[in-house]
């Protein structure tokens, strides 16, 4: 029987359900973004230039966002500062980062370690021959609009009256950017404009970021949406 080493905490980088790269957290200060002077480049339109960090205080590890356009979520909930226990799952654009505070060397074979002294850099450019979509829509309920239906096919669409607004306002006082509307991976997530003076779902004002679900009603800027989540394909049998 093979010992088992304990060995410095890990992030398993997933994309697309297969492990492509691990790293150990042996710097007290991780960046991860999509600009190549952060620690982990994610080359991925979702990822912001520089989208979130990993920082260890004592032995105590914690991720931060930094303000990234569509977000960073820990095991599904969307977080500014949030402390790593092990096993939690980090979403941030296609990617999943498994944070192993306590990992171990054994029998099973797993992917080299990442030098951290050196950027690491990935890309989502392998994908699966048929990969899982998701997809959603915005029923205009009441309100005015240019349109009484939306697609949400954009990575974020942003609810207003300028012209750059894919959910078009067209009241009097309509603000130019009331709220958006972000995709983060298997998820979306609404967030107020800055300014905006009141978002609701379901009744409940939204303060940071939100993440829908099927049927959840918005209200925002004198307009309310119904928000529907709609199925995506489905990976092929093999």
């Amino acid at each position: 029987m093979q010992e088992a080493l304990i060995q410095p905490a890990t992030l398993l980088i997933k994309l697309h359900g297969k492990v492509s790269r691990q790293i150990e957290l042996t710097h007290e200060t991780v960046t991860i973004g999509r600009k190549a002077d952060n620690t982990l480049a994610i080359d991925d339109p979702a990822v912001s230039g520089h989208h979130a960090r990993i920082v260890k205080i004592q032995a105590v590890f914690f991720l931060e966002d930094l303000q990234s356009t569509n977000g960073t979520a820990i095991n599904g909930q969307s977080i500014t500062r949030h402390q790593l226990h092990d096993a939690d799952v980090i979403t941030i654009g296609q990617h999943r980062l498994v944070f192993q505070e306590h990992a171990t060397a054994n029998t099973a074979a797993t992917p080299p370690s990442a030098d951290l002294d050196r950027t690491i850099a990935l890309t989502g450019s392998n994908r699966p021959d048929k990969e899982p979509t998701l997809s959603a829509k915005v029923l205009v309920v009441a309100g005015k609009t240019d349109r009484l239906e939306y697609p949400l096919d954009k990575q974020v669409t942003l609810i207003g009256s300028q012209d750059a607004a894919a959910i078009r306002l067209t009241g009097w006082f309509a603000p130019k950017s009331a709220a958006r509307i972000a995709q983060r991976g298997q998820s979306y997530a609404i967030s107020p404009s800055q300014g905006t003076k009141s978002l609701l779902v379901n009744g409940t004002h939204v303060v940071g970021q939100q993440v829908l679900k099927n049927g959840d009603q918005i209200d925002v800027a004198g307009v309310q949406l119904t928000f529907y989540l709609l199925s995506g394909s489905k990976p092929a049998v093999r």
